[in-house]
């Protein structure tokens, strides 16, 4: 049995599976942040191992198996959630979860930073856009002197855990990379990154490949009601492990995940070169994966359903569409996240409430149409996999199929079953 953990942003989801995988039981449970000024959004430590305990235990109750048949723990997770801990592992710190925007002037700063010139050259992101570890760590420096001792250490959200149950500091590579302090050109942490955020290399994690096993249980699994001495695999970022979950790297394919918010994945060969408009990173057995990204999705139609005339219920909404006629009569929708701005361009008299509602579809569609070009994956060799919550409406897809020009398969991206499978993959012998 393998029990995989997904560290969400909303909540950590566990799962028990067997060697198929098949899922045999599954827990969860929701986050509690602290939410302040300026854009504070944290979790305190407390709050973390409870949520981590209590999704395990609830999927080994649900599964029914004794804690003795569990033999590997897998985790993915969110990205550039972190804490400082003293000498001894312990939080001297919330988490700052990567939603917070306080360091936001500290980003903007440090995308002209000399040292840092050859940003994309080093981390998964081409371009210093977002809030990355690396903003949040120069930031806690400037703002909080003595924050971080010299002896004190940077574990991420995946590292705190693994550590509690292992007692080894570790991470993987495709969240590293994420963090901004990572150079997948120096495959180590980026010292001209560690400088500027005033860190030793010695304060971070080691790095292992993702997929692979990091470390094994200790005692401090016995709070989890898990044995001692199984393999810990690391399984990246959610994103990663749901591509792995649809067998993307053996199936040729792009993922496409209509989610909160919409992606786009593709898996290569290799590490692909730097792109500002383009994520990527390491992929399990050594290969890569480039990834678009938009924070516009279902957050967007969630927000169009509030606000329009009998569209309480995604179905009532999505009737709303399939009533409109394509082009919505020239009626536009542009929207801008994070900035949280949207607006209908060609507003006339003769447009009906199905009109908008349609409208907000076909806008995100040309947004995820745009990503799927940024890729450059030859889409009539590819197979397009459909993934997320936005792929049980058969219209947000065939508007999709339509724009793209070619047929989608609606398929399942899930995480906790992408980690299950990395650990079947693994050498789960592995070194501690």
């Amino acid at each position: 049995m393998i029990l995989a953990v997904d560290l969400g942003s909303t909540t950590f989801k566990a799962g028990v599976f067997d060697d198929v995988p098949a899922l045999r039981g599954s827990g969860s449970r929701p986050l509690r942040y602290r939410y302040g000024p300026g854009g504070c959004v944290e979790l305190e430590a407390e709050e973390v191992t409870s949520a981590f305990r209590h999704a395990i235990r609830a999927a080994i109750d649900e599964a029914n198996v004794p804690p003795e048949a569990i033999h590997a723990l897998a985790v993915t997770s969110q990205a550039q959630t972190f804490t400082v801990v003293d000498p001894a592992g312990r939080a001297k710190m919330p988490f700052i979860s990567w939603q917070d925007t306080r360091a936001q002037e500290t980003c903007r700063a440090l995308q002209g930073e000399p040292a840092l010139r050859d940003f994309g050259e080093h981390a998964s992101f081409g371009d210093m856009l977002a809030v990355l570890e690396i903003c949040q760590l120069k930031h806690l420096q400037t703002t909080q002197p003595g924050a971080l001792a010299p002896e004190d250490r940077v574990f991420s959200l995946p590292t705190y855990l693994v550590h509690r149950c292992t007692g080894a500091v570790a991470t993987d590579d495709n969240l590293a990379a994420m963090s901004g302090l990572y150079s997948l050109a120096l495959e180590d942490w980026w010292p001209a990154a560690l400088e500027v955020c005033r860190i030793r290399r010695e304060q971070l994690p080691k790095v292992v490949p993702v997929g692979s096993v990091a470390a094994h249980t200790g005692r401090g699994s016995r709070g989890l009601g898990l044995p001692e001495g199984i393999p810990v695999v690391l399984a990246g970022n959610d994103q990663t492990a749901g591509a792995f979950g649809a067998e993307l790297h053996e199936k040729g394919s792009l993922l496409i995940t209509l989610g909160t918010a919409q992606v786009a994945y593709a898996c290569t060969q290799e590490i692909s070169a730097p792109d500002p408009a383009l994520i990527r990173g390491p992929y399990p057995g050594g290969r890569g994966y480039r990834m678009a990204a938009d924070s516009c999705g279902g957050n967007v139609i969630n927000w169009a359903r509030g606000i329009l005339p009998r569209c309480e219920t995604d179905s009532a909404f999505f009737a709303r569409v399939d009533s409109a006629e394509p082009g919505c009569r020239g009626l536009v929708f542009d929207a801008e996240l994070p900035a949280g701005e949207g607006a209908w361009r060609n507003v006339a008299f003769h447009h009906a409430p199905a009109e908008f509602a349609r409208s907000v579809v076909e806008g995100l569609v040309r947004r995820m149409a745009d990503m799927v070009r940024r890729l450059d994956v030859d889409r009539s060799a590819a197979k397009i996999l459909v993934a997320g919550g936005g792929s049980r409406s058969a219209t947000w897809v065939k508007l999709l199929a339509d724009v793209l020009g070619t047929p989608l398969t609606v398929t399942e991206a899930d995480p906790l079953s992408g980690a299950a499978r990395m650990a079947l993959a693994s050498d789960l012998r592995g070194t501690d």
